[in-house]
């Protein structure tokens, strides 16, 4: 696969850093932006932790929706349309083949 799951070490400044605050453990978590898709006329956010995460797996990424909220400021919405979340990973992930096929010396 390629380096979209590597580990976290290969890391360097010029990484997309994202930071949400998560409210169960009173906390900010740094999560890398691996992309932003456009599915249906919508568009996706794909994150992955900086750091191991108790209750995200290492090879899970999280996958949010953007939109607008009510003062014009993006937002990300949590997807609970199951077909839909399948549907922006599909897409991601084909992505990620289009990439590795581009750049076969990278994996």
């Amino acid at each position: 696969m390629a380096d979209f799951f590597k580990d976290q070490n290969d890391a360097t400044e010029e990484d997309d850093i994202i930071t949400l605050y998560n409210e169960a453990t009173d906390s900010d978590e740094d999560f890398y932006h691996l992309a932003t898709i456009d599915v249906d006329d919508r568009w996706f956010v794909v994150m992955k932790p900086v750091e191991q995460l108790p209750d995200i797996a290492d090879d899970e990424v999280l996958i949010y929706e953007l939109a607008e909220d009510d003062d014009g400021n993006d937002v990300f919405v949590p997807i609970e349309d199951d077909a839909l979340l399948d549907k922006v990973f599909d897409e991601f992930m084909a992505e990620v083949e289009k990439y590795e096929a581009e750049h076969p010396d990278e994996e």
